[in-house]
């Protein structure tokens, strides 16, 4: 009899953990009435995720299709001082054409003029009148 007792007290046991389970169960699935509904929800919402990837994979490769190769686009990047002054060095035609900038901005940055217009009066001549002014005036000529 024990073992009729212990029998029926284990079928109760899963029962009651079965029901637990039900509830478990229908609680978890949320707004869904059954596995079987939440399953169907599952493979067309599986369906519609595919298709929407791979429409996006169209997509990207219809844009990269369209992009300019970055390996045509010259670099962004300046070079160095050095590097500049090698290659300006290195081209005759560009030394040249530095050469002629140059002497054009010179030619161009000339003095400005301090006299414009009119006429120089020359100073008054100055002869020596005498033997000793014309020997003082001599040793100035040879001095200087």
């Amino acid at each position: 009899m024990d073992n009729v007792h212990e029998s029926e007290k284990l079928t109760a046991t899963a029962e009651t953990a079965e029901a637990e389970n039900v509830t478990d169960t229908a609680s978890a699935l949320g707004k869904f009435k059954s596995v079987d509904a939440l399953l169907s929800a599952y493979r067309s919402l599986e369906a519609e995720f595919t298709r929407r990837s791979q429409r996006l994979k169209e997509l990207e490769e219809g844009s990269k299709a369209h992009e300019v190769p970055q390996t045509a686009a010259p670099s962004r990047e300046e070079p160095a001082d050095e590097e500049l002054l090698k290659a300006a060095l290195s081209s005759e035609s560009v030394r040249k054409a530095v050469l002629e900038d140059y002497l054009k901005t010179v030619a161009a940055n000339k003095s400005v003029p301090l006299i414009s217009t009119g006429v120089l009066t020359p100073a008054p001549r100055s002869a020596p009148t005498t033997v000793k002014e014309a020997g003082a005036l001599a040793q100035r000529f040879l001095k200087s």
